[in-house]
């Protein structure tokens, strides 16, 4: 059964099991403490211009959500903004102004199923170029992205993340540099 899409923004509580399914086996092996900065960060990011949240369940049960929002301009400067600005030279203009998705999370019982598909092809509809950031060791997310046509623009370090190298990913619809 494919999943079902819901574009309502649900509940925290809802937000942190699937984000805690998602992201604390391997390969991120995030921490309790890595999961509750996720959901404190979470308030602020639904404020942001552009923001769109899509959920999906599968027989009922919340299998997977993404998100994302508009990308501030001027560039920000928190967490994988700087490095991926010094990565691209410091011409942050191919991600300014552009859609982020910043965040999809699958509950592993539900891999495998198209919910990460359905998810990134609902969150990032008609939201015009788009771009997204992952670790190459994500191996499942980046045969996703691939597979649906998202092109690695530059790959980049972050020394004081869980994992040190990052890569940027542009939708089949941005222009490259």
């Amino acid at each position: 059964m494919p999943p079902v899409l819901d574009d309502a923004v649900p509940g925290i509580a809802a937000l942190r099991s699937i984000y805690a399914a998602a992201f604390t086996p391997p390969p991120w092996h995030e921490t309790p403490d890595q999961v509750e900065a996720f959901v404190e960060r979470l308030p602020s990011q639904t404020g942001k211009p552009g923001f769109r949240c899509v959920t999906a369940h599968v027989d009922g049960e919340p299998a997977g959500f993404g998100y994302g929002f508009d990308t501030p301009d001027p560039w920000p400067a928190d967490r994988l903004y700087r490095p991926i600005a010094d990565a691209l030279g410091g011409d942050t203009s191919v991600l300014r102004a552009r859609f982020e998705v910043h965040e999809l999370a699958v509950d592993p019982r539900f891999s495998g199923r198209g919910v990460g598909a359905s998810l990134l092809r609902r969150i990032a509809a008609d939201a015009g170029p788009s771009w997204l950031v992952t670790s190459p060791s994500a191996t499942a997310a980046v045969r996703l992205y691939e597979r649906l046509g998202w092109s690695p623009l530059r790959e980049f370090d972050a020394p004081r993340e869980p994992f040190r190298t990052f890569r940027v990913y542009l939708s089949p619809e941005s222009p490259e540099i």
